[in-house]
């Protein structure tokens, strides 16, 4: 199952690329930590293998073709304008190739190095850089949110009037950090939301937050799920824990301990010929270019870094990522995360039911899927997965030790990800 709502559009600016992407630097958590810079977690790999043994891996190569197959198909038809995919077990790729068109006006040919827009899949890095904090006793997942943001309000919406005036009432539990990671903590949610409107020029994250903290609740904290802000409001949270930007955390604790590289908000102008172009299918099924999101990932203000939306990056990055929470925390030889924080994010948090399905569930960070689900689609209960507007997707599946990422940047959604899943677990033995 896949939920993607409308974002909550934001005017943000940040840093030039070359303060985003330094050479990596020696990740001092890890090595003070452990004892020791390079860390493999038993038996989980430690880079991906290129050169699969399929019949050990109990992956049937002819059944996989499909893939191939049914991309090809949605190519020629014009659904889609391009597609890549990353799929790897026990961190041996099996798929991983590029169909259609970077763009689609000049015909050149998509790479695999090219550049997707991410949009929410921004939340499970963003959410992993947090918990890194965690770790280290910054905080406790059930701190209310007003311990670091003063300004967070302890009221609910009662009434919206027609003049924009409201009434409230005060909430029956605080919001905590935990409701920020799972999209239950009622921040801008509901009839509340028609309060938020952002200004033109916020120029930062901490800017945009402190306003909408001290508007009312949607919702009492922990009764129901609201996908999206919450996530901008976490993301806040850890600049004030670490003392940090998003970026500088993200970068520090994600993407240069997993060598993640070309992965960012803002770029420099050489790397717009590795961007896909987006493009956005008209009622006749027309496909137009489309922009970047609501900030210019080659704009020249670079001071805003959102936690729900923004990043932009390869599907390999995005693998390397995946692959390390499949691990338990570990990939490239460093650890981010302890096994049992991955243990503890994998957890489904919400009430039930709730307004995500009869059988959603998400966790910190990403949705679970939960034992009904099975009667649904093959995904293994325990699975967790998201996906970005722009129509890029990831699934993280630990009984079948496997990763499936499939990208595209093409709105509105086709539901390609759902029968590409479908391809995919066909083919294991």
């Amino acid at each position: 199952m896949k939920l993607i709502t409308v974002l909550i559009c934001t005017l943000a600016l940040c840093w030039p690329m070359s303060a985003q992407r330094t050479p990596a630097a020696a990740n001092n958590r890890t090595a003070t930590s452990s004892g020791s810079a390079l860390q493999v977690a038993p038996g989980k790999p430690g880079q991906f293998n290129y050169a699969p043994e399929f019949r050990s891996l109990g992956v049937n190569p002819g059944r996989l073709a499909l893939i191939d197959s049914l991309l090809q198909d949605y190519i020629r038809r014009g659904v889609l304008p391009h597609a890549l995919t990353f799929v790897a077990r026990k961190g041996q790729v099996v798929h991983h190739k590029a169909f259609g068109y970077r763009n689609l006006e000049t015909r050149e040919p998509l790479s695999k190095n090219n550049i997707f827009v991410m949009m929410s899949q921004t939340k499970a890095i963003v959410t992993a850089a947090l918990m890194t904090y965690y770790e280290e006793g910054k905080f406790q997942l059930d701190d209310p949110v007003s311990m670091y943001i003063p300004e967070v309000s302890d009221q609910v919406l009662t009434e919206l009037k027609d003049d924009g005036s409201y009434t409230t009432r005060p909430a029956r539990s605080k919001m905590t950090i935990r409701h920020l990671l799972c999209h239950t903590s009622g921040f801008t949610a509901g009839r509340a939301a028609s309060l938020a409107r952002r200004p033109q020029g916020s120029t930062t994250l901490a800017e945009d937050m402190k306003r909408l903290a001290a508007l009312p609740l949607g919702f009492d904290p922990g009764t129901e799920w609201n996908y999206n802000p919450s996530s901008d409001l976490m993301a806040y949270v850890l600049e004030v824990i670490s003392g940090k930007s998003v970026w500088d955390a993200v970068r520090e604790r994600v993407l240069d301990p997993l060598g993640i590289k070309d992965m960012a908000y803002y770029f420099d102008e050489s790397y717009r010929e590795r961007f896909v172009v987006p493009y956005n299918a008209g009622s006749n099924g027309t496909l137009t270019p489309m922009g970047y999101g609501s900030r210019d990932p080659f704009g020249p203000e670079r001071t805003y870094f959102n936690g729900a939306y923004g990043m932009h990056g390869t599907i390999e990055g995005y693998a390397r990522f995946c692959q390390m929470i499949l691990n338990g925390g570990t990939f490239n030889g460093k650890r981010v995360l302890g096994r049992k924080t991955i243990e503890l994010m994998s957890q489904d948090n919400l009430p039930h039911p709730n307004s995500g399905g009869a059988h959603f569930g998400f966790g910190l960070g990403f949705q679970v899927y939960l034992p009904d689900e099975q009667r649904i689609s093959m995904i293994t209960p325990g699975s967790l997965s998201w996906g970005g507007a722009y129509n890029t997707d990831y699934l993280i599946d630990p009984r079948e030790d496997l990763i499936v990422l499939l990208y595209t940047n093409r709105r509105p959604d086709t539901k390609v990800w759902e029968k590409f899943l479908n391809v995919v677990y066909q083919a294991l033995e």
